[in-house]
């Protein structure tokens, strides 16, 4: 037999003397028991309990009800608050006066949104926010995150995770020690060092954005993405994983960690799925060898990958800046294959005193130092004497060899013409030697000529320094651009 002592609504008349917007509204209980001798400051409700407070309305098996407007209570606790969350747990302990609840063991949180389960919740139902300061896990849709602990705003639908916080997602894992999260918009925010690795790359930042469901993010301060040929680096970073395309703003670096070279720049483009990357705004390649850089500035610099050989082209306005070489076009390639870089339009090389051009020119380099130099259409090479004579070099074809960076022999196929100048051992001007010759190997030594080989007959002059025309001193398409050579990595970028 049920052992009712008291009426109910006589119990709750005689037990509170608080403010009756805050008075906690038992609405069922199987079993009410009230002993006023035993325990003046408590009743206990058994089966099925549910109590009502603000609106809120909370389910037990059991509870402790207080004279001080607060409650215990056990087993299946289910708090509903309207249609909008839910929770769940073991155990309940609620203050009516602050209206602050805490739910331990086994506890679950349901919104429509997402789902958060950890042992304790400290829910506070006037501000609508649910703290929890053991391990946590939610799933929300694709996403599993879990934290050390953490609080949720349930109005404004915003996580706030603390320590060890990592998200799952079927594409990839995110790891950071703070980040807020919006269950509805499934946008993260992070506050602090953070890595998100997938099987096409590792990106770290320390403050940025990421949409869980548009796969769209943004990452700030000493942002990375690291792929298994590249590394991109700027100030900001967007990225897009489903397109598979990153944006990098200021202070660009992109750096390729298979051929030891980097691009520096201000604006940078990734496109994943080609392998292409692409930077501009004071675009700066950087090829490291020996303990030397070779620094090739241009509008624009795009590293491109067709058949797994990757190529760097600079377009517009092409400069580069070496201790011992230097060179103008107007576009330049470096097919890393087979070591090869080609100049175009209007090129021009400065190696040591030596003025080198032609319509087209290919150099082949090994470990940073030139090998091979090819020289084709109307190449010339020419060096400065003296204020008023210059040596010179033409033919239809010219192959140039170095040694340790230095021009060390040069061979020309076809139409050979040379004028040198002449001195005497005081190293005084004594003429000019001038030479025709179909085919010629010339020889330096310290970037001076040390011997000539003249393959057919020459028709070889030497004139007097004052019986020859200042027109015979120099050769057809001579044009001396000594103002242009860059004196300074500095020089790279002026106009």
């Amino acid at each position: 037999m049920k052992n009712i002592l008291f009426i109910l609504p006589l119990f709750l008349c005689s037990f509170y003397h608080i403010k009756a917007q805050k008075q906690i509204e038992i609405i069922h209980a199987d079993n009410f028991i009230f002993d006023n001798n035993k325990h003046p400051d408590y009743g206990k409700l058994v089966g099925n309990v549910s109590f009502k407070h603000e609106g809120t309305i909370m389910q037990c098996d059991s509870a402790y009800q207080y004279k001080n407007n607060k409650m215990d209570a056990f087993g299946h606790i289910k708090i509903n608050q309207g249609d909008t969350l839910k929770l769940y747990g073991k155990q309940l302990f609620y203050d009516g006066d602050i209206s602050k609840a805490i739910i331990k063991y086994n506890v679950k949180l349901v919104d429509k949104h997402m789902q958060l389960t950890t042992e304790q919740i400290n829910y506070d139902l006037e501000k609508d926010i649910a703290h929890y300061p053991t391990k946590g896990e939610i799933k929300d849709g694709n996403n599993n995150l879990v934290s050390d602990k953490g609080s949720y705003h349930s109005k404004t639908h915003l996580f706030y995770f603390k320590g060890n916080v990592e998200v799952i997602n079927k594409d990839y894992i995110m790891r950071t020690d703070t980040m807020l999260y919006n269950s509805k918009t499934k946008v993260s925010f992070f506050q602090g060092p953070t890595t998100i690795t997938s099987e096409e790359n590792i990106i770290y930042c320390e403050n940025g954005w990421y949409n869980t469901e548009s796969n769209i993010s943004q990452f700030q301060k000493n942002a990375s993405i690291t792929h298994q040929d590249f590394i991109l680096k700027g100030d900001s970073i967007f990225y897009d994983r489903n397109k598979g395309y990153g944006k990098a703003i200021r202070n660009i670096y992109l750096i390729d960690t298979v051929n030891n070279l980097f691009i520096t720049g201000d604006l940078g483009e990734y496109f994943e799925k080609t392998q292409n990357a692409m930077v501009t705004q004071n675009a700066l390649l950087n090829l490291i060898a020996d303990k030397d850089t070779l620094f090739v500035h241009a509008d624009t610099i795009k590293s491109t990958k067709v058949e797994n050989k990757r190529k760097i082209n600079a377009y517009n306005n092409v400069k580069c800046y070496k201790i011992d070489m230097q060179a103008k076009c107007d576009s330049l390639s470096y097919n890393l294959q087979d070591s090869t870089i080609e100049l175009f339009k209007n090129p021009i090389i400065w190696s040591d005193k030596f003025q080198i051009t032609a319509d087209s020119i290919n150099l082949l380099v090994s470990s940073g130092k030139i090998k091979k130099m090819f020289l084709k259409q109307n190449p010339m090479i020419i060096s400065k004497e003296d204020s008023l004579n210059y040596n010179q070099i033409k033919g239809k074809i010219m192959t140039g060899f170095f040694k340790e960076n230095k021009l060390h022999k040069i061979v020309v196929i076809g139409n050979g013409q040379t004028i040198f100048l002449a001195q005497n051992d005081n190293k005084e001007n004594i003429g000019i030697n001038t030479t025709d010759c179909s085919d010629i190997t010339l020889f330096f030594k310290e970037n001076e000529l040390d011997g000539i080989s003249f393959h057919t007959k020459p028709a070889a002059i030497m004139h007097p320094m004052d019986k020859i025309a200042e027109k015979d001193k120099i050769l057809k398409g001579f044009l001396w651009r000594g103002d242009e050579q860059p004196k300074s990595k500095a020089d790279i970028f002026i106009e």
